[in-house]
Order: C-alpha cells, then structure tokens, then sequence
C-alpha cells in the first residue's frame, strides 16, 4: 500500500510539471507573438514616415493634373454646347427660311387667285353694264320710234300721242322697278326669318309645358325624361333651316349692289371699285347741282331712289345677319340644346 501511493504521488507530481511546462511554452509563444507585431508595427509606421515626405511632394502634381482633366473635360463640354447650340439655330433659321419661302409662294399663288378673281368680277361687272346700258338704249330708241310712228300715222281728232322718254327718264324706270324688287324681296326675307325665328323660341317654351304636363301624368305617361329630351330634338330638327336661304340672300345682295352701280354708271358717273355706291352718289348730286340752271332734275331724282334702294339693301344687311343668329340657334337646339343640361328628374 505504501508503494502504490508513493506511485500515485509521484504520477500527480508528474502531470503538474507537465502542465508547468507547456504553460510556460504557450506563454513565451505568446511573448514571442507580441513581439512580433510591435515589430512589425514598429517597421509600418517606419515605412510610412519614410513614404509621407514622397506623398507630400507628388500631391501637387496629382492636384495639377486632376485640374488639368477638368479644365480639359469642360472646355470639351463647352465647345460640344457650342456645337449643338450652332446646329439648333441653323435647323431653326432653315425652318424659317423655307417657312417663309412657303409663305410667299402662298401669298404669290393667293394674289394671283385674287387678281383673277377680280379681273373675272370685273369683267362681268363690265359685261352687266353694258348689257343694261345697251338694253335701256334700246328700249328708248323703240318708245321713241314707237311714238314718231304713232305721230305720223295720227290722224286729225285721234288721241294725243304718249309721252316720249328721254335716257334719264328711261333708267330712272329701271330704278323704280328694281328698288319694287329690292322691297319685296325684304319683305319675303322677313317673313321667313321671322317664321324660323317664332319655331326657335317657341320650342323651349313647349317643352317646359310638355314637361309640366308630363309630370302631371296628363300627356306621355309611358314616356321618360329622355324620351322628352329626344322628342324635342326632333323637333328642332325639323325647324326650317335657314342656311341655304343665307347664302344666296347674301349672293343676291352683292348683285344688287353691283347693280346700283351700274344705274349711277349709266346716269354719267364712273364708279371706282373701291369706292362706294354712297359716295358717288354724293359726288354726282354735287357735280349736277354745280350745273346751277342745266342741273337736271330726273337726274337728281334718280339719284335719290338709289340713295333710297341702297338703304334698303343695308337694312336686309341686319336681316340676315338676324337670320344667321336664329339659324345658328337652331342649329344649337339641335346639337347641345338648353334642356339637354338639365339631367334627369
């Protein structure tokens, strides 16, 4: 027993100083680490005092070389704007160019078309007044034929021969009749604005009572409100249309007018194109009343019924243009009329 326990000491003692031992390895491995990291710690930071004064000298030129890169980038850049911006103007000044090129290609073609226009107006403007001219010279050469047959073949007793009229008498008959013809193509003109008009403003007026009375259940029952709506712009439609009576009213009217100017060119007075009917009128009654004793007089009352007839034909001025403000409401009562907006009940 004594022995196995001398072992037993002797076994602890043992793993002790075996543990002591490789203690004392890992702590002077851990020493020898340490070491050498400060080593080489102290080795970096000798390295990097060694490199700063290097990196002290070459920053400048690396600073002076980025600015150079810059300066060269920009220019580049500015010269590249420059470029783009002289493209941009010249594209825009070429548009210009041949827009404007177009332009007074289309003014040219536009004068021409107007020139022939007006050579044609004139031309029949020309062709109408001697058409009237030489009809009026021969119907007054015929009454006065007529009346020298009818004085020589008279015989003692017989009734008085009629009167003979002279060119003025002559066209201030063809006056006459125009301005009866102006009158009642006004009054025509009247009566049929005047019945489109009474549709025009009776019709939102009937819906209102239709809708009252519908309401009421007395008329439409199995109707609904845009059945009504519908029903009304049926109606609308059906409202004599105007338009057409427009456009040839207003042709019509600068006929007459032209023919006006005719009658003041057969009474001895040149009419310029851009002068207006008024205006000759008023120099030819001035021009006769300088003839002071030789002014004649059928003359002066000519002058008079075309001053007359004029103003009518102005006054149908205001009747269509009345005319073309109750087509067009109709025509609004047919497209977007009042009561569409109203919405549902």
């Amino acid at each position: 027993m004594g022995n196995w326990q001398l072992v037993g000491v002797m076994i602890v003692i043992g793993v002790l100083a075996l543990v002591a031992l490789i203690g004392g390895l890992a702590l002077y491995r851990a020493r020898q680490q340490k070491r050498l990291r400060e080593e080489q710690a102290l080795a970096a930071r000798q390295a990097a005092a060694r490199a700063a004064p290097k990196t002290t000298v070459e920053k400048p030129e690396v600073q002076r070389a980025t600015v150079e890169r810059l300066a060269t980038w920009r220019a580049a850049l500015e010269q590249a704007t420059l470029e783009r911006a002289a493209q941009d103007k010249a594209a825009v000044e070429q548009a210009i160019a041949e827009w404007a090129a177009a332009e007074q290609a289309e003014a040219e073609r536009m004068q021409l078309r107007q020139a022939e226009v007006e050579r044609r107006e004139t031309e029949e403007v020309e062709s109408r007044m001697r058409a009237v001219e030489e009809a009026i010279a021969e119907w007054v050469e015929a009454e006065q034929e007529g009346r020298r047959l009818a004085a020589s073949t008279a015989t003692p007793g017989s009734a008085a021969p009629k009167k003979t009229y002279t060119r003025t008498e002559a066209i201030h008959q063809q006056v006459s009749l125009h301005a009866e013809a102006v009158v009642k193509e006004i009054q025509e003109l009247e009566y049929i604005k005047n019945r489109i008009q009474a549709g025009v403003d009776f019709l939102p007026i009937e819906f209102k009572q239709t809708v009252d009375d519908w309401k009421e259940g007395r008329v439409l029952r199995h109707s609904s409100f845009e059945d009504l709506k519908l029903k009304f712009r049926y109606k609308a439609y059906s409202v004599e249309d105007g338009y057409e009576l427009l456009h040839m009213y207003n042709q019509w009217l600068a006929q007459q007018q032209r023919k006006l100017r005719v009658f003041v060119h057969l009474l001895g007075t040149e009419v310029e194109p851009s002068e207006s009917i008024q205006a000759a009128i008023e120099r030819m009654e001035q021009k006769e009343r300088e003839k002071y004793l030789e002014m004649d007089v059928d003359v002066i009352f000519t002058l008079r019924d075309i001053r007359g007839t004029l103003d009518k034909l102005i006054e149908m001025e205001t009747v269509l243009k009345e005319l073309e403000a109750v087509c067009r409401k109709r025509s609004e009562q047919i497209i977007a009329p009042a009561w569409e907006a109203k919405g549902s009940l």
